[in-house]
């Protein structure tokens, strides 16, 4: 039987190559097709966790993603991923920056340089992390997943829609890398504790024919009311921008960019970036960030079953985090503990009643205040290691 993957974005795949690479059998189901969706369209800005910016928990999830998106690198070839260090520069003036001529002159504020910072073209990423798994041996079902056949609390079987027809596939566990979609597994799991809110902003982007930004290799945060960011690749010239939110749709593929969006972050690049008014403008398309009810991803054990993992919720670092997400979900699912504690992204962390495992060395007396105070019980909740901090101040 096959360890059974729900969902074909960066998440889902990422976590079916390191399965795949432990000699692991692997199905992986998706809706219409791997990277259909944001992780297909997503723009690739990727931030090491020491650059500046993350902090905490997110900030070792980002350590280790970004280590991990050098490895994949390596292994599939960067320039086939579109991998490569690059600067950052903001609306701002800062001394000394030393600015790209196609950019106008008030981007001069310092975000960051390739010590830190890098890209990955997330189409090309996919699409060779897929030859990937396929050449190993994971095998990709197009179809909807639609709920899960249990044994107390055993997942023994996935429940799928496929040509009208509904079959079943035995798994030995599953994950679900369901990306936006997956808050529609809590009616599947409906004695655990499940994110709400699974869904963010949906993102317009636009990308031009245009080679010459690329070779700079310098990012663009334009700060503007449209909130567009311009990440010149080496094959062209992508930008998002634009969040508003609508309702989703079932189907990823009628998910499409409004028009008015579409003028709206061209009108902010080309302030940034003159010469993309004559460029050419190859496609357009949009796509939702994945989310949670706390805004920081979800990745653990469904609370109340022994083979079933959740991991979601990477929002607009969901490319970054996407193969350290993938790579806790499948050591998860094989019964060993991820490479890196991810105690702070734990669906429990959902449940009321639920106090974090980090707070159960705190003092009698700070016990006592966080049971006595609902409000900082919550607070314990969503953000363990600040909260703890300030706790342990009030102990000195």
């Amino acid at each position: 039987m096959s360890t059974v993957i729900v969902g074909g974005g960066i998440v889902g795949v990422t976590a079916a190559l390191y399965l795949v690479k432990k000699g692991k059998k692997v199905t992986l189901i998706e809706k219409c097709g791997i990277a259909c969706h944001s992780s297909g369209k997503a723009g690739g800005f990727l931030t090491d966790g020491d650059s500046g910016w993350h902090s905490g928990s997110v900030a070792r999830l980002a350590k280790r993603s970004f280590a991990l998106h050098e490895e994949l690198a390596s292994e599939l070839g960067a320039e086939k991923i579109g991998f490569r260090r690059v600067k950052c520069l903001g609306l701002g003036d800062e001394a000394g920056t030393v600015q790209p001529k196609w950019l106008t002159a008030q981007y001069k504020r310092d975000m960051g340089n390739e010590s830190g910072l890098a890209q990955v073209t997330p189409y090309k990423l996919m699409d060779a992390l897929q030859e990937a798994i396929v050449k190993q041996g994971c095998e990709i079902v197009i179809g909807k997943a639609v709920g899960v056949e249990m044994d107390g609390d055993t997942v023994k079987a996935v429940k799928m829609l496929r040509d009208g027809k509904e079959t079943s596939i035995l798994c030995t566990a599953v994950i679900l890398g369901m990306g936006v979609w997956a808050s529609e597994a809590g009616k599947w799991f409906p004695e655990s504790t499940f994110p709400r809110r699974t869904v963010s902003s949906r993102y317009t982007s636009v990308i031009w024919d245009d080679t010459e930004v690329g070779k700079d290799a310098t990012m663009v945060f334009t700060m503007g009311e449209e909130h567009t960011e311009i990440y010149p690749r080496s094959n062209e010239c992508y930008a998002n921008g634009c969040p508003t939110h609508p309702d989703l749709p079932d189907d990823p593929l009628e998910i499409q960019p409004p028009a008015e969006e579409i003028e709206k972050v061209k009108a902010e690049s080309i302030t940034a970036v003159p010469r993309l008014k004559d460029a050419t403008v190859i496609r357009s398309t949009a796509c939702f960030l994945a989310g949670s009810d706390d805004n920081r991803p979800v990745v653990g054990r469904v609370p109340k079953t022994s083979n079933a993992v959740i991991a979601c919720g990477g929002g607009c670092w969901g490319i970054l985090n996407g193969p350290a997400m993938g790579e806790a979900a499948a050591a998860l699912a094989l019964g060993e503990e991820p490479p890196i504690d991810m105690g702070a992204f734990d669906p429990m962390r959902f449940d009321s009643s639920y106090v974090p495992t980090v707070a159960k060395g705190l003092p009698p007396k700070l016990m006592a205040l966080v049971a006595q105070n609902p409000d900082l019980a919550e607070a314990l909740r969503q953000d363990p290691e600040r909260i703890m901090s300030l706790l342990a101040l009030m102990q000195d």
